[in-house]
């Protein structure tokens, strides 16, 4: 399937990583990734995008950017270029450092930024590198600490969000960031839609409308359904009870109840459930789950959405 095209403005708020070539190392000491921070700075000084955390882990980057007017896809490109040239010049490399395609998640700030934050700070403490963020050196989160200064990152206007007072707010600052440590909840707000957005229905159509009209077109705003939402959808259309779709019948109007569930779950559920998740759901083996997927064809299964209104 050809990707998605990264949708682009200015104002655009991304949480970007970027992975070695082949899951290599980008860093191999400590100069190496105080060269990256110093070219970081360079550019975020060159282009005037604003960068609110970043956390350089041994194979991979995260950075939390809101761009201004120039967009993401010169930073990155002038950023990684710069830093592989430099890269291969030390080590005496040639080629591709990193993956190909960077990931950017166009993200809504007004939900999303605190969390994003904080997840991207956790992510050395959910590699088991360190215990307690702050004794990672190569995060943003010790900056935002006070416990280093940088120009890179300017803490002041996410630390406003939770007191006037400053050292009040580092505090709670760092109280928020530890409520995620070791809970397992890091990962359950992560839920992206068309694995590029992260944002509400209305942040996803807003965005996709400054995009241009051809990815209005409602068939291609994609959904982030639960299986249970789904479920209701198949009873409204066939009025088999979700007992019915996890029973052993195998009568006729149960099994396309169950095939209309799996082909919706496929297209319509969060990408975190996979066939494996609705196979648990249905309480059957995964084979049997691509087994369902073929019973139905795709003329039926739109004219099932059209009805759903989906």
């Amino acid at each position: 399937m050809a990707r998605k095209p990264r949708i682009e403005y200015p104002g655009a708020f991304y949480h970007v990583i970027t992975r070695g070539n082949r899951k290599a190392a980008i860093f191999k000491d400590d100069k190496d990734r105080g060269r990256f921070l110093q070219k970081l700075l360079e550019y975020k000084e060159r282009y005037g995008f604003i960068l609110y955390a970043y956390t350089l882990m041994d194979n991979h980057i995260h950075l939390l950017i809101e761009v201004g007017k120039v967009p993401l896809s010169k930073i990155m490109q002038g950023l990684l270029q710069s830093y592989t040239q430099w890269y291969n010049g030390k080590y005496r490399l040639v080629g591709h450092l990193f993956q190909g395609r960077y990931k950017a998640i166009l993200c809504d700030k007004d939900v999303y930024l605190l969390n994003l934050i904080r997840y991207i700070h956790l992510n050395c403490v959910r590699a088991g590198i360190v215990r307690d963020p702050s004794d990672y050196k190569w995060s943003s989160h010790r900056i935002y600490l006070g416990l280093e200064k940088s120009k890179i990152v300017a803490p002041d206007f996410v630390l406003s969000q939770f007191s006037r007072n400053k050292q009040e707010a580092i505090r709670m600052y760092g109280a928020f960031v530890l409520e995620w440590k070791g809970e397992g909840k890091q990962d359950e707000f992560y839920r992206t839609i068309d694995q590029r957005l992260l944002g509400e229905e209305d942040f996803i159509v807003e965005v996709k409308r400054r995009a241009g009209e051809e990815l209005v077109r409602e068939e291609d705003v994609l959904r982030n359904m639960t299986l249970d939402e789904i479920a209701k959808g198949v009873k409204q259309v066939t009025g088999v009870e979700l007992d019915d779709l996890r029973s052993r019948s195998r009568g006729k109007e149960i099994v396309w109840a169950r095939s209309l569930f799996v082909l919706l779950s496929l297209k319509y559920a969060d990408y975190d459930y996979k066939r494996k998740e609705i196979a648990s759901y249905l309480d059957r083996t995964p084979k049997m789950v691509c087994y369902l997927e073929r019973k139905i064809d795709k003329g039926k299964l739109r004219a099932i959405e059209r009805r759903l209104g989906w």
